[in-house]
């Protein structure tokens, strides 16, 4: 699996601009049941997500 510096940092950064927007947790686009690129982009998206979240 390979994950290239684009995708990294496309999650990163809507993760983030999730988190501080206010949007829920639901708003991850990459599934949980996915392949294992979807699911490390998950947990980087929602890394940055609860770092900008207001709740965290």
């Amino acid at each position: 699996m390979t994950i290239s510096e684009t995708d990294r940092r496309a999650a990163v950064t809507f993760g983030r601009l999730a988190g501080e927007r206010g949007m829920p947790d639901s708003a991850c686009p990459y599934s949980a049941l996915g392949d294992d690129r979807q699911r490390a982009l998950r947990l980087l998206w929602m890394r940055a997500y609860v770092r900008h979240s207001s709740g965290a």
